[in-house]
C-alpha cells in the first residue's frame, strides 16, 4: 500500500493511500469466502455456493466492506508510518476501485494537535498559608448547637437571634389594609401570635413583610410600634406592589434562644461519644475542606501555566462540540438559577462568546493532559474503572450492575477512563509541582508595618 499525508490547518490531514490490485483482491476473496460460508441461497447447501454466485447476490455489500476494511488499513498504516492520529473523518474525497481493481482513497481527516510540553514538572505555585483554630472549631460548635436551641421567654428588649412574638394590624393611605386586599391577603392585613425571627449579624431576615424584623429590633413585651414596610415594585398583589403600608406592632413576648449545653449528652445527639470526639470531627471536616481548596488552587494555577505555555491549534471540530456542550450547560444553570427565556435570549451573543472562550480552554487543557499522560506513561486499570464505576452508582442510589450497563450501553466507559486519566495525570503535575506556601494579605501587610 503506498500511503501519503499532506497536513492541513486546523488539525486537518489529507491522506491518499493507493492499493495494489493483488492486495484488493485477495482482501476480496477473503470477504467473499465468509459470505459464501454463511450465506443461505436457495438451491445451494451452505458453504456450498460458488464465489461467483456469492458475489453477484451480495456484490455491494462486498464492495463496502472491502473499501472500509482497506481504509481501517490505511489509517492504520498512516498512524505507524506517518505519525497520523486520527479523531474522525471530515470528508471522503474519493474511494474507488480502478479498472484494474486497484483501490484509491483521498480522505480529509481531523487530526490530534501536534503537543509539545516540554516543562511540565516543578510548576512554581502559590498557595496562601492556613491553619484550623480554637476559634474555628468553637464556632462550627456554636452553630451545632444553634440549630438545637429551644427559645424560651425573657423580660427584656429583643436583640439579634431572638424571637419576637406580635399582633399587628396594617393600614394603606390611613384606611385598614383589610379593606382593600382580597381575603386569602389576610396575613399580610392583620396578625396575632406572629413570630419574627430577628436574624442574626449578617443575616439576611426570613419574613413575608419587608422591614418587620428589623422594625421590631428593641422591642419589650408589651411595646407597641407603627413600623413602615415598603413593598417592592415586582410585588404580586397590585394593591400594595410599590407602596409603603403602616403596620401597628405590639410586641406580646420576646424569646431568647437557649443553647443545649455543651456536654456527652449533646455529642451523643450528634453521633459523637464525646465532646472531644466531636472537636475533631470538626477538625477533621475543616482539614478536608482545607485540603479540597488548597488543591484546587494548586490544579488552577497549573492548568493556568501549561494552557499558557502551550501553542498549537485545536481541532474545529471539537471545539464546536464543546461549546454546544457549554452552551447548553450555562443554559440549563441559568434556567435553574430562575434567569427568563427572553433574557437568556438578549444574552445570546455573549453566552456564545462565553462558550466558546471556556470550550477553547477545555480543549487545549485535555490535549495538553493526555500528552503529558502518555509521556509519562499514565494509566487507568481496569480495577480503577470498576472502582470508579461502584463509587459513580452509590453517589446516585443506583444498583451497580444495571447502572454498568446502561454506561455499557450508551458507550460511556471511554468517558469515565477518560476522567480517571485526567485526574490521575493532574495529581502527578500537583505532586511534582514547586509549592510555595504565603502569608494571607492581611498578615503580611501588618508584618511590612511592624
Amino acid at each position: 500500500m503506498k500511503i501519503s499525508v499532506e497536513r492541513l490547518p486546523e488539525c486537518k490531514a489529507r491522506l491518499t493511500a493507493d492499493v495494489p490490485a493483488d492486495a484488493a483482491n485477495k482482501e476480496r476473496k477473503g470477504i467473499v469466502a465468509a459470505y459464501a460460508a454463511q450465506a443461505k441461497l436457495p438451491g445451494f447447501r451452505p458453504g456450498k455456493i460458488p464465489s461467483s454466485v456469492v458475489e453477484k447476490k451480495f456484490g455491494s455489500e462486498i464492495d463496502g466492506e472491502l473499501k472500509d476494511r482497506l481504509a481501517r488499513q490505511a489509517y492504520a498504516e498512516a498512524r505507524e508510518k506517518e505519525n497520523l492520529e486520527i479523531l474522525g473523518i471530515a470528508k471522503v474525497e474519493k474511494d474507488e476501485f480502478e479498472a484494474d481493481g486497484s483501490f484509491h482513497m483521498e480522505v480529509e481527516v481531523v487530526t490530534e494537535p501536534e503537543v509539545e510540553i516540554k516543562n511540565y514538572k516543578e510548576i512554581p505555585v502559590e498557595v496562601v498559608k492556613s491553619e484550623i483554630t480554637d476559634e474555628m472549631i468553637d464556632g462550627f460548635i456554636t452553630n451545632m448547637r444553634k440549630q438545637k436551641a429551644e427559645p424560651v421567654d425573657c423580660d427584656r428588649a429583643s436583640a439579634a437571634g431572638d424571637i419576637v412574638v406580635v399582633n399587628y394590624t396594617a393600614s394603606l393611605d390611613g384606611e385598614p389594609l383589610a379593606d382593600k386586599l382580597e381575603e386569602e391577603a389576610g396575613p399580610l392585613a392583620s396578625g396575632e401570635d406572629h413570630w419574627i425571627e430577628l436574624p442574626e449579624d449578617g443575616e439576611e431576615p426570613r419574613e413575608f413583610i419587608p422591614g418587620l424584623a428589623a422594625g421590631a429590633v428593641g422591642m419589650a413585651p408589651g411595646d407597641t410600634r407603627t413600623i413602615e414596610a415598603e413593598f417592592p415594585e415586582d410585588f404580586p398583589i397590585e394593591a400594595i406592589t410599590g407602596k409603603t403600608v403602616s403596620y401597628e406592632v405590639t410586641a406580646n413576648t420576646v424569646k431568647e434562644r437557649e443553647l443545649p449545653a455543651l456536654d456527652e449528652e449533646f455529642a451523643k445527639g450528634m453521633g459523637l461519644e464525646s465532646v472531644e470526639a466531636m472537636r475533631e470531627a470538626v477538625s477533621a471536616q475543616y482539614e478536608q475542606q482545607q485540603g479540597n481548596m488548597r488543591n484546587e488552587i494548586i490544579d488552577n494555577q497549573i492548568l493556568g501555566y501549561l494552557n499558557e505555555e502551550a501553542t498549537f491549534e485545536l481541532p474545529q471540530h471539537i471545539v464546536f462540540n464543546e461549546t454546544q456542550r457549554q452552551v447548553n450547560e450555562m443554559v440549563q444553570r441559568g434556567y435553574q438559577q430562575g434567569v427568563a427565556h427572553e433574557e437568556i435570549e438578549a444574552n445570546q451573543e455573549q453566552l456564545m462568546e462565553s462558550a466558546e472562550t471556556q470550550a477553547k480552554n477545555n480543549v487545549k487543557t485535555m490535549f495538553i493532559l493526555d500528552q503529558i499522560a502518555e509521556s509519562e506513561g499514565i494509566q487507568v486499570t481496569e480495577e480503577e474503572t470498576t472502582q470508579r464505576i461502584v463509587q459513580m452508582a452509590a453517589q446516585q442510589q443506583r444498583p451497580v450492575k444495571k447502572f454498568a450497563r446502561e454506561l455499557r450501553d450508551s458507550n460511556k466507559f471511554g468517558e469515565v477512563r477518560q476522567d480517571i486519566l485526567i485526574s490521575k495525570t493532574i495529581e502527578f503535575l500537583r505532586e511534582n509541582a514547586t509549592i510555595t506556601e504565603v502569608d494571607p494579605p492581611e498578615e503580611k501587610e501588618e508584618e511590612d508595618k511592624a
